[in-house]
C-alpha cells in the first residue's frame, strides 16, 4: 500500500477568486473590471491572436519542448548563454522547478507573510521549511528577512511588487552572496 506524506496531505488547494460572469450575477452589475488573479480586462494583445491563429495550423504535431528557438532569441536579447535560460508553464511551475533543483532535507526557504502562496506551497509539496517573516508597514521587511537566512537556507523569495499587497521595493536588494549562508548549489 502506498502512502500519501504527511505534507502532501496538508497542502491546501489554491482558491482562486470568482469568474467575473457570477460575480457580476451575485452583485447585479455589469461590465465589472476584474484586478485580481492576474487577469487583464483589456484582453489579449491583437499580436498574441494572430500569432495564435496562425499556430492553429500545426497544432497536430509536438512542438519543440525545449524551446530552443525561443532560448536562443532570449538569449541573444538579455546577453545570455542559451543554457541560462529556463521556459516554464507560467511562474508557478518556473518557481516548482527552482525549489525541486535547489531543495535537500534540512534545507529551507525566507519570505514574506502574506505573500505569493506558490512559494510557500512549493515549499510544502516537498516537505521543505518555509521561514515566513511577517510585513512591516504592508511591506517586505528585507533586514528581518535577512535575519532568518542561515546555512540551510536555500531559497529567499521576494515578489516585486509583493502579491498580495502590492507594495513595491524601491532599494537596492543586496547581491546574491553578500547575505550569510553558502550560495546555491554549495
Amino acid at each position: 500500500m502506498v502512502t500519501v506524506p504527511r505534507h502532501i496531505l496538508e497542502i491546501s488547494p489554491y482558491r482562486p477568486g470568482k469568474p467575473v460572469e457570477e460575480l457580476e450575477r451575485e452583485l447585479g452589475i455589469a461590465s465589472a473590471v476584474k484586478l485580481a488573479s492576474n487577469e487583464n480586462p483589456l484582453g489579449p494583445s491583437p499580436k498574441a491572436v494572430a500569432a495564435a491563429r496562425e499556430a492553429l495550423a500545426g497544432v497536430h504535431r509536438y512542438p519543440d519542448g525545449g524551446g530552443r528557438r525561443l532560448r536562443r532569441a532570449l538569449a541573444r536579447r538579455h546577453g545570455l548563454a542559451v543554457e541560462q535560460v529556463v521556459l516554464g508553464n507560467g511562474s508557478n511551475e518556473l518557481l516548482e522547478i527552482l525549489v525541486r533543483a535547489l531543495y535537500r532535507p534540512g534545507a529551507n526557504a525566507v519570505t514574506a507573510d502574506p505573500t505569493f502562496v506558490v512559494y510557500s506551497m512549493a515549499l510544502q509539496a516537498v516537505g521543505g521549511e518555509c521561514r515566513r517573516v511577517r510585513l512591516r508597514g504592508g511591506a517586505y521587511d528585507l533586514e528581518a528577512m535577512a535575519g532568518r537566512v542561515d546555512a540551510e537556507t536555500v531559497l529567499v523569495f521576494i515578489a516585486n511588487p509583493n502579491n498580495p499587497t502590492g507594495t513595491v521595493i524601491h532599494t537596492a536588494v543586496p547581491r546574491p552572496g553578500t547575505l550569510p549562508g553558502p550560495p546555491c548549489g554549495s
